[in-house]
């Protein structure tokens, strides 16, 4: 058991100067299952969360890369503050329940304010289908049409992959494949320009970025261990990775024209 401790200290020891720091934000309406696609992170990967009293920071660890995951509350109140994180984070996570038809032009309208801040034009965005197991839930081509998403994608230049997902029912690994395929994706969109996006506006050089807060007191928190009972290596993780390729047809990828 020592032996195993130590070997995983050496590990994250080794890899921490070779890996990537990006930090991202996951947001969405209240329900539509984030913080537990957040958890479902927390659960795959080495990760560690930080005892914030304003927010909920994890940190994991993600093929070569090492991520801040900040999940902001989606009620309405809330949501006033999401552009605080705006000009923060290298991308987005947005979550939607897909079985929500009647808040799906709620969606439309909080996509269009996302999309057109200046603070995200050019940031990639993974825009996460969930409940996808449910029987009236959107297939990702419909809510690409119904959300007008072609449009916005063009207009403000940012790459977006439509993800569908389940991950209120992704308990085991491989049901996660949807989740974890999207934010590969994500963070080798944010890797393809990084130095842009890092220029845009300056990240810490620590180990993990604290966001600030909303009240604009940078609040630091002491960061627990990485758990590394769930890790895999690289070589499994890479492994697992593969997906189908009907799934593949499911995962509309929206480019910006030029």
């Amino acid at each position: 058991m020592f032996h195993l401790l130590t070997s995983s200290w050496s590990w994250l020891k080794t890899t921490k100067e070779t890996r990537w720091n990006m930090n991202i934000i996951v947001i969405g309406l209240d329900n539509s299952g984030k913080t537990v696609l957040v958890e479902a992170f927390q659960r795959l990967f080495p990760s560690r969360t930080d005892d914030c009293t304003k927010l909920k920071l994890t940190t994991v660890l993600f093929d070569e890369y090492q991520v801040s995951i900040c999940d902001l509350n989606g009620d309405l109140k809330s949501r006033e503050t999401w552009p605080n994180y705006y000009a923060q984070t290298h991308g987005i996570v947005f979550v939607l329940d897909s079985s929500d038809l009647g808040r799906m032009q709620e969606v439309k309208i909080i996509l269009t304010h996302l999309l057109t801040d200046k603070r995200v034009a050019g940031k990639p965005i993974l825009l996460l289908a969930n409940k996808q197991d449910k029987k009236d839930a959107l297939l990702p081509s419909s809510i690409i049409e119904y959300l007008l998403l072609e449009r916005l994608v063009n207009e403000n230049k940012s790459l977006c992959r439509v993800e569908p997902c389940s991950a209120i029912n992704n308990f085991q690994r491989k049901n996660n494949q949807p989740m974890i395929e999207g934010l590969r994706w994500l963070l080798a969109a944010i890797g393809d320009k990084y130095e842009e996006l890092h220029t845009r506006h300056p990240m810490s050089n620590s180990s993990i970025t604290i966001f600030k807060n909303t009240r604009g007191s940078g609040e630091r928190c002491l960061p627990n261990s990485f758990s590394t009972t769930m890790g895999m290596s690289k070589e499994k993780r890479k492994h697992s990775g593969q997906c189908t390729v009907e799934a593949s047809l499911l995962r509309p990828i929206l480019q910006p024209a030029n």
